[in-house]
């Protein structure tokens, strides 16, 4: 019983269960759930990575990009798609800059 208290509020299993639970939960959403559904799983995943002292600031500010756009899908579907390419190019940028 302790195994699975200690699972529960693992932070690595609550993502893992987010994603899953999501993967259901995209059968019966409209199609641009998904990516919104992912990019939340980017910024819970972020949290962890903070949490564990491996967010760098540029991490960060992909959050708080994600934080401050993701509502678009609900009202701006054009505005929302934008978005993801303003995220994926910011994504981008880091990788270049680490290599």
């Amino acid at each position: 019983m302790k195994n699975t208290e200690s699972i529960l509020k693992d932070d690595h299993f609550k993502l893992l269960a987010f994603l899953i639970t999501s993967a259901r939960g995209c059968v019966d959403e409209p199609p641009l759930y998904g990516p919104l559904r992912l990019v939340d799983a980017a910024t819970r995943l972020i949290k962890v990575m903070k949490k564990e002292g491996k967010a760098t600031p540029e991490i960060l500010e992909l959050q708080k990009l994600i934080e401050e756009k993701k509502d678009l899908v609900m009202y701006d579907e054009e505005e929302f798609i934008n978005f993801l390419d303003e995220l994926s190019k910011k994504l981008a940028e880091i990788i270049k800059k680490s290599g």
